[in-house]
């Protein structure tokens, strides 16, 4: 536990805050230890100290009129044994130079007096264990040795209470353990005043972690070594201003309110840390600060830690260098959780997720060419969850594969029914990168068709976050497989970025299907009409098969259809329809009278 404190300021600081903070447990069993060695001596007077550079604090004391808890070093009889080393054993105080003039000898509280250090491994004293009497005595040397083996067995336990489970072993300083309980401990005693949580982090862990890689365990933890003293310094934190070693690389500062708007005052200009790891090697690191104000007395410790935490991913996600803990957006954050855990319960239900399918008309013909199966999710509790929502929820997590497993499924059931029903025409399925990025998804998705009786050519596949895509090797062999295989290829939300045209040549497209933004106000605008005509005519020289979403209005149709595009949906065609629907539309719903779609006259 306390090995190198002599020679390191910031673990001996952070020792000594540990023990002379109230620990009931603790405090009662040096309590023990000094009732024992009471008993030893023969006599009932007994106490423990605790020393800082300024100040001795009283953790236990029986039959001693000691009148307060904490007395400067100066006005400790105990300050001689601390500050030598060495036990005293002294038979009337009043004859001792030492202590004749202190008030507990000059009273006759304390004639008899036995103080033996509490020492640490590597020699230093942090404390004291005591036995007084109002009389003299005159201590055999069995009992002498007895109680000063006493002193070593409290010395030992309190090594053992410092190092199990509350202290970080690589900086030394109280951890996160230590932390909560100091965050009970104001509860308890029913603090009301505003405290403030700070949390900051000085390195993104898996940058840690790399460097760890290269440069060694040694030299990466000597960087994390430093950040706790740099941070002291640099806020230029009091003695009495605990910083906690929360997590590797990320430290913690527990204080009133006041003086934390002044440590977060300093926070918002702390400089990057420039932290030399090996030799000749730097790197620049950002700081992070996140922080909750609360009151000990009416919040709940874990809550306020889980706020904090919580605040301060938020910082670094907006790359925001201080942010302070907001409810609205914490409640945000945890009903999309809740909602995250909702949507893989309603994957294993029946009754939950459904797809409805959106015609596709051609422009040239006026037939329904397809349709889009769009995902829809009716939550038993908040109701109708929109589809922006599902993928923004289930991206970056396995769900993803799981509805994608979910939707194939679901249409190529639905592709089975309606080709019972004479039904023929295809389908298309948005795929996310998550989906391509898995080793054998083709293969897959092509032994699912031919087992179900169908071929590749009756599922098309939209392809969704493009940038994305050129991003993994996988993603871009999974898709010229697909493509191998028969299965088309569409390019969804084409114009919706300034960088789509990069990609046309890099992924084997079949379709593009042009975003709503990029056709919206072709009938009010004539630079939007500028630019939907040249791109389509682009495309179309590329051989392209062009297909515009969001078509709301009749002249918005026949503009594309001037433009030669070549396929539509949108409301003006038809919204979303259930499954059991799609035969009466086909059978209600005549080709589209091109001739209705005559080009109108510009200004």
């Amino acid at each position: 536990m306390f090995t190198g404190l002599n020679k390191n300021e910031t673990k001996r600081l952070a020792a000594i805050a540990l023990l002379r903070k109230q620990d009931i447990a603790r405090d009662a069993a040096l309590g023990e230890f000094a009732n024992l060695a009471g008993e030893v001596m023969g006599i009932n007077g007994c106490f423990v100290t605790i020393f800082d550079d300024e100040y001795q604090y009283i953790k236990y004391v029986k039959n001693v009129p000691l009148k307060t808890e904490k007395m400067p070093v100066q006005e400790s009889m105990c300050q001689h044994s601390v500050r030598t080393c060495s036990p005293i054993i002294c038979a009337d105080t009043r004859l001792d130079s030492r202590f004749s003039d202190h008030e507990l000898c000059v009273s006759g509280a304390v004639i008899f007096y036995a103080a033996a250090p509490l020492m640490t491994r590597e020699g230093l004293a942090l404390g004291t264990l005591c036995v007084t009497h109002p009389l003299t005595l005159t201590p055999s040397e069995q009992q002498i040795n007895n109680f000063l083996r006493i002193a070593a067995l409290a010395s030992t336990y309190l090594e053992a209470w410092y190092s199990l489970g509350r202290v970080d072993p690589l900086t030394g300083l109280p951890n996160r353990q230590f932390l909560l309980k100091e965050m009970e401990r104001l509860a308890h005693q029913k603090e009301h005043r505003p405290h403030t949580l700070i949390l900051l982090d000085c390195i993104d862990m898996p940058k840690a972690y790399e460097l760890t890689r290269y440069l060694g365990l040694s030299a990466v933890e000597k960087m994390l070594r430093g950040f706790g003293p740099l941070l002291r310094l640099r806020l230029k934190l009091p003695k009495n201003a605990h910083l906690y070693a929360f997590a590797p690389g990320r430290f913690a500062i527990l204080v009133d309110a006041g003086y934390g708007k002044v440590l977060i005052k300093k926070a918002e200009t702390l400089p990057d840390i420039e932290a030399q790891i090996s030799g000749d090697i730097d790197i620049q690191l950002k700081i992070f600060t996140g922080y909750v104000q609360f009151r000990p007395g009416d919040d709940d410790p874990q809550e306020i830690l889980r706020q904090a935490i919580s605040t301060l991913h938020e910082a670094i996600r907006l790359r925001i260098p201080v942010l302070s803990f907001n409810a609205d957006v914490d409640q945000k954050r945890n009903d999309d959780f809740r909602l995250l855990y909702d949507l893989s319960e309603a994957i294993k239900a029946q009754d939950q997720l459904y797809m409805v399918y959106q015609p596709k008309i051609s422009l040239h013909t006026g037939h329904t060419e397809g349709c889009e199966a769009l995902l829809r999710w009716e939550h038993p509790v908040v109701g109708n969850v929109s589809p922006a929502t599902i993928v923004r929820l289930a991206e970056k997590t396995s769900l993803m594969t799981d509805i994608t497993h979910w939707v194939i499924k679901t249409v190529i059931a639905q592709l089975q029914r309606w080709r019972s029903m004479g039904i023929t025409m295809p389908v298309s399925i948005n795929v996310t990168v998550s989906d391509f990025s898995r080793q054998g998804f083709a293969d897959a998705l092509e032994e699912d068709m031919l087992a179900a009786g169908l071929v590749p050519a009756d599922i098309r596949i939209e392809c969704l976050e493009t940038e994305k895509v050129l991003e993994s090797g996988t993603a871009l062999d999974e898709l010229d497989r697909l493509k191998l295989k028969g299965f088309k290829i569409l390019l969804d939300d084409f114009g919706a970025g300034y960088s789509n045209i990069s990609y046309l040549r890099r992924i084997p497209i079949d379709i593009i299907k042009l975003d709503r933004s990029l056709i919206s106000q072709v009938t009010t605008d004539q630079g939007s009409r500028i630019i939907a005509r040249n791109v389509i005519m682009m495309l179309k020289d590329l051989d392209y098969l062009v297909l515009a979403e969001g078509v709301e209005d009749q002249e918005t149709a026949t503009i594309l259809k001037e433009y030669g595009c070549d396929e539509a949906q949108g409301y003006y065609f038809s919204r979303p329809l259930a499954p059991e629907a799609i035969p009466t539309w086909l059978a209600q719903n005549s080709p589209l009278d091109l001739h209705a779609l005559t080009p109108p006259r510009r200004p």
